[in-house]
């Protein structure tokens, strides 16, 4: 069965030293439809992390990723959100066994 990451990729850190980066929220094993609902789910009530007081926030969509602008009070934030399949994992070598010898998922 495949296995599916959640993944936003917003800024984070302050200042000097922030960045963009990505971060796995969770991950869903079953249909890449079923991960696409998950997400579905999660993506309205996540909070990013900046900015830290959001005067508006608007969410879009593009297929199955999503975009959230926030905007605060000096300028405005983005994140966004996708499913990856996970193909395999240094640290867990049972998904690579199990996955490096199928097709890609489609």
């Amino acid at each position: 069965m495949a296995r599916w990451a959640l993944v936003v990729e917003e800024n984070v850190g302050s200042g000097e030293n922030m960045i963009w980066a990505p971060r796995v929220l969770t991950e869903v094993e079953g249909t890449r439809e079923q991960a696409v609902a998950a997400l579905k789910q999660l993506v309205p009530g996540y909070i990013p992390d900046h900015p830290m007081m959001a005067k508006q926030r608007t969410l879009y969509r593009d297929g199955d990723s999503y975009l959230l602008a926030s905007r605060g009070a000096m300028r405005t934030f983005h994140c966004v959100f996708k499913v990856w399949e996970v193909l395999w994992d240094s640290e867990r070598p049972e998904i690579q066994q199990h996955r490096l010898g199928e097709e890609p998922a489609g």
